[in-house]
């Protein structure tokens, strides 16, 4: 059988989650700002803290961009056969696995905002800062197979 999506509810369904995703983005570019106005700041820090913590936060970084793409294509794999059966519509699952990998994402600028709070460098956080804008950009809505999850909904 084959089940065409109605395209004002595709449509509806995308302009959500492009909203959610320009509010992650937009939290990001705020943290930036707060950053900047921090590295205006002077502060002593600890240099000996700070060989320990600057590899801490990239490791943790690496980890959470890792595990943004693994979710994802967990997620996304809609052939892999489920092993429960759930009740949550594929539209439900999409939604949450796209906020959970845009948290993950948003984590790592978060993480740049505690390093830059610390340091008060902007060679300590932008980078961070950097790395969750693109990971966001590489998960934004498009990227999604929005389709496949809504056409799960009527092969129930």
């Amino acid at each position: 059988m084959n089940h065409r999506i109605d395209s004002g509810l595709r449509h509806q369904a995308v302009r959500g989650l492009q909203i959610i995703w320009l509010a992650f983005l937009g939290s990001i570019v705020f943290y930036l700002l707060i950053l900047m106005l921090l590295s205006q700041q002077s502060g002593s820090v600890d240099e000996a803290l700070l060989g320990y913590l600057r590899p801490a936060f990239w490791i943790v970084s690496t980890i959470l961009a890792i595990v943004s793409f693994i979710w994802r294509q967990q997620v996304a794999d809609l052939e892999r056969p489920r092993r429960r059966m759930s009740t949550t519509s594929g539209f439900q699952r999409l939604r949450v696995a796209c906020l959970v990998t845009w948290g993950l994402c948003e984590a790592i600028a978060i993480l740049g905002l505690v390093l830059g709070a610390l340091t008060y460098r902007f060679a300590d956080y932008a980078p961070l800062v950097t790395l969750g804008i693109v990971l966001l950009f590489l998960h934004r809505p498009a990227a999604w197979p929005v389709d496949n999850f809504m056409l799960e909904d009527f092969r129930r």
